[in-house]
């Protein structure tokens, strides 16, 4: 993405953040978060280049491997890990999925990374060369180093709660503030994809929300402000969500709306504004117009589903689902 666009965009979503703090806007936040997105225009294709991965790599993900399944495997060296990490971006799902998603988790899971070895990893991912690349453009390969960079951030997270102190106060402040760009920006939402298999951005974007909403030291404006995002993105998309994203999205939205009932009035609101934008158009008819339909219904019927709601969110969930019916 052009490093002068992003900036733009970049420093309106801090403005829009310390207004949110300051206590303003917050009726018309839905507005403005859309109006932000609407701004961003979808700029022509550009060739990806994925990181190509030779024996090296491949040998190096074997031996880690081998090390985490018999035992032996006590540490991992900053070096492989500045190999491993641009493989997140691999087409290759063995290299990128199974090979160094998995490496990585489970090493966390093992505590053989370091606390600064974890803010290694973030320092890598949260740049914008991990999280914007192609983003702006129509969907692409580059979506793997973007989805696959936001779900480990999500497992480096869970990490610093479990114990793992190494998510510093700047490092927060920095991954909110990526991430909402992130969020307003993300519009691939395709799941398994042939033979390259997971892209699955919005998963993957419900698992990174998730663990900001159980985040102590960050701010109510700064939650609503990701819920706000997720919201009026998804309101947005025009390619189907069809691979358990709705049920992903509904979990989320369960956990925060059971947080505070300031995060239960917004998603109140924004769905009764989504609701009143639909009737207000004239009737659907293309396939974007339909899928951003059955999107949303898709998103209802999820949230429908789940029994930890607040009760005010069930009652509306009720009276829209017998409407749709």
């Amino acid at each position: 993405m052009d490093k002068e666009k992003l900036a733009t965009i970049q420093a309106a979503v801090l403005q829009l953040r310390q207004q949110l703090r300051a206590g303003a806007f917050y009726q018309s936040l839905p507005q403005r978060v859309g109006q932000l997105i609407d701004r961003i225009p979808v700029e022509p294709a550009t060739a990806v280049t994925p990181p190509t991965a030779d024996e090296t790599v491949t040998d190096l993900l074997q031996q880690l491997h081998s090390g985490l399944d018999d035992g032996s495997l006590t540490a991992i060296s900053d070096d492989q890990l500045k190999r491993l990490l641009p493989q997140l971006g691999s087409l290759n799902p063995m290299i990128r999925d199974r090979g160094c998603y998995y490496l990585l988790n489970e090493a966390l899971q093992q505590q053989i990374l370091t606390a600064d070895q974890l803010g290694l990893i973030f320092d890598t991912l949260v740049r914008d060369d991990q999280l914007f690349s192609h983003i702006d453009e129509p969907e692409n390969d580059a979506v793997y180093r973007r989805s696959f960079s936001v779900l480990i951030l999500s497992v480096l997270i869970y990490a610093d709660h479990a114990g793992i102190t190494f998510l510093t106060s700047a490092r927060l402040e920095q991954v909110v503030q990526q991430f909402t760009v992130y969020l307003l920006l993300e519009r691939d939402t395709r799941g398994f994809v042939g033979d390259q298999g997971w892209a699955h951005a919005y998963t993957h974007i419900g698992n990174l929300l998730d663990e900001l909403a159980d985040e102590p030291r960050l701010a109510r404006a700064d939650k609503l402000m990701m819920l706000a995002a997720v919201i009026e993105r998804y309101q947005r998309l025009a390619t189907p969500l069809s691979f358990g994203e709705p049920e992903r999205l509904s979990s989320y939205l369960a956990l925060i709306t059971d947080k505070d009932e300031l995060y239960t009035d917004y998603v109140l609101r924004a769905l009764k504004r989504w609701h009143q934008t639909l009737v207000s158009q004239p009737a659907p008819a293309s396939a974007e117009a339909w899928t951003r339909v059955f999107n949303r219904n898709h998103l209802l019927e999820a949230m429908a589903l789940h029994d930890d709601f607040p009760t005010a969110i069930v009652d509306y969930l009720d009276d829209e689902l017998e409407f749709l019916g």
